[in-house]
């Protein structure tokens, strides 16, 4: 079965690499540049796993995550924080699987995602 990962970032250049990366994998992969197509998105298809960014205009990383966590019928969605802000601590309060700084852990995320999606 292939897992359907959301890759959520404003920043189109990472969108980008983590797509082509992921794919490589044999993830499939859909992208959304803000929280609110995020969370559109999720109202069409629920993915496996979501690679979400905190900075980003309008609906913030941590509110996405809030909105997510507080529907029972999403609790099976794992999501990954993956940002270049140092907030790890206020991610795994909002309810975050897991945490990664992408301008370190960047090139570990596919193993992370395979982690996560064992849990």
């Amino acid at each position: 079965m292939t897992h359907k990962i959301l890759v959520v970032d404003d920043s189109k250049l990472i969108t980008d690499i983590v797509k082509m990366r992921l794919e490589m994998f044999g993830y499939e992969v859909r992208l959304a540049g803000s929280g609110e197509e995020a969370l559109a998105m999720i109202e069409e298809e629920v993915p496996d796993l979501m690679v979400l960014d905190v900075q980003m205009p309008g609906i913030d990383g941590f509110e996405v995550c809030r909105r997510v966590r507080s529907r029972p019928e999403l609790d099976e969605l794992r999501i990954i924080m993956l940002t270049s802000s140092d907030e790890k601590h206020a991610a795994f309060e909002v309810g975050v699987d897991d945490y990664l700084n992408k301008d370190v852990e960047l090139f570990n995320l596919p193993n992370r995602i395979k982690l996560v999606l064992e849990m």
